[in-house]
């Protein structure tokens, strides 16, 4: 009798068959597992994808940016006004009491009227008399006289002394210094400048030895 061929199943070399699991075909014993060595997540897959693409974008915008090599844009900044520190001046200190009210109303005016945003006083000298009002213009570097007494324009060469306008002592001080800034609220001419003064001209005889 043989052992094999029986139905019984004892003396089988090999256990039975199980029948597979429902839903379990052959293509899937084959799938890696998602958490498997080797494997990531869809999730995270996407995300290093979207940051290799950022990191992408990055370099290559600094690239361009080193590679251009045009003009650098410069906008100069605006130059600050002193129309209400010298309309401060004119109402507290250059025109002090009644006497002086007509002038002072008519420097008011010529400063309401003017375009300029820098003004400057001519004092006679450092005692700080009023002479005239003029209009500055630092982008072109003119001086030109808005009212008073004084030359129509002033050149560098005609400054002697420059002063600042205190607007909480209500008075002017000497600044130390040989060039006009648009700090300065008023100045002084050299008294050789002023009417009156004769200029060291050369003589008609002179003149003629020239010619």
């Amino acid at each position: 009798m043989n052992l094999c061929d029986s139905d019984s199943g004892l003396g089988r070399a090999t256990p039975p068959r199980r029948a597979p699991s429902p839903g379990m075909g052959p293509s899937s014993r084959h799938l890696p597992s998602p958490s498997g060595p080797g494997s990531l997540p869809p999730g995270l897959i996407t995300k290093r994808r979207g940051f290799d693409d950022g990191s992408s974008d990055i370099s290559s915008t600094a690239s361009s940016m080193m590679d251009y090599n045009g003009p650098k844009l410069y906008k100069q900044p605006a130059t600050k006004s002193n129309r209400g520190i010298i309309l401060n001046a004119v109402e507290y200190c250059v025109f002090p009491g009644a006497v002086n009210r007509d002038a002072k109303q008519k420097v008011l005016e010529k400063i309401a009227r003017s375009e300029a945003k820098h003004f400057l006083v001519l004092f006679r000298d450092a005692g700080c008399q009023f002479r005239a009002l003029y209009g500055y213009w630092p982008e072109n570097e003119q001086i030109i006289k808005l009212y008073g007494t004084g030359p129509s324009q002033v050149d560098d060469v005609m400054f002697d002394k420059f002063f600042k306008y205190n607007s909480g002592g209500k008075c002017f001080a000497q600044v130390h210094t040989k060039h006009l800034t648009v700090t300065i609220d008023a100045f002084t001419i050299h008294n050789s400048l002023w009417q009156g003064k004769k200029a060291n001209l050369p003589s008609k005889k002179d003149m003629a030895l020239v010619i």
